[in-house]
């Protein structure tokens, strides 16, 4: 299987996944995909992320990050420490199709906690880390003195370590995804 085929299998399964809890009603049809030839295809592909990232010197990113510069946002992620950068990437794109960019839903790994209508705990040790005397499993809603609206989810290292995808994996990506979107109707009912 090539790299192509595997995108669009995982497309293909989030579509169907979103389809089928009537989030997107969008089919792929693959034989309207081609590959650009090289001398058309963009000479650099980038992360969405990274213009916005490297636009800002790195202490003003993590400043930004670590504050939020004072203001609330509709959710944020929690982990225990800072992200590879596979898991930034992986982050982003969930922010991203969450409807926000990384800036508006930051991933932070340091206090202090920024108001936030809720709190997304990235796996057991971020869980640990940030609320101590919580526990829960991935999939859960908990309340903690902080607020009524913290998620426990899977850490993005987790989801990344597996290099073959089986069922198992699907379920697990399918579960963290769901329970992620989950996020959006807490926060519009905050």
């Amino acid at each position: 299987m090539n790299a192509v085929d595997y995108i669009l299998e995982g497309l293909e399964a989030e579509l169907a996944l979103e389809r089928e809890l009537g989030v997107r009603m969008v089919e792929c049809d693959r034989a309207l995909l081609a590959p650009l030839p090289a001398a058309e295809a963009p000479s650099v592909l980038r992360s969405p992320v990274a213009p916005l990232e490297e636009s800002r010197p790195k202490a003003e990113r993590a400043a930004m990050a670590q504050t939020g510069q004072g203001k609330a946002f509709d959710f944020v992620f929690l982990h225990d420490r800072p992200l590879a950068e596979a898991e930034r990437e992986m982050m982003a794109k969930i922010a991203i199709a969450l409807g926000k960019s990384p800036e508006e839903a930051p991933v932070l790994h340091e206090e202090p906690l920024p108001k936030a209508k809720a709190y997304i705990v990235l796996g057991r040790l971020a869980l640990d880390k940030w609320f101590p005397s919580v526990s829960g499993a991935p999939g859960d809603w908990v309340a903690t003195p902080v607020s009524p609206n913290v998620l426990i989810t899977y850490s993005p290292g987790y989801i990344l370590r597996f290099s073959t995808v089986t069922d198992a994996v699907k379920k697990i990506k399918r579960d963290m995804w769901t329970s992620i979107k989950s996020v959006l109707n807490r926060v519009r009912m905050s």
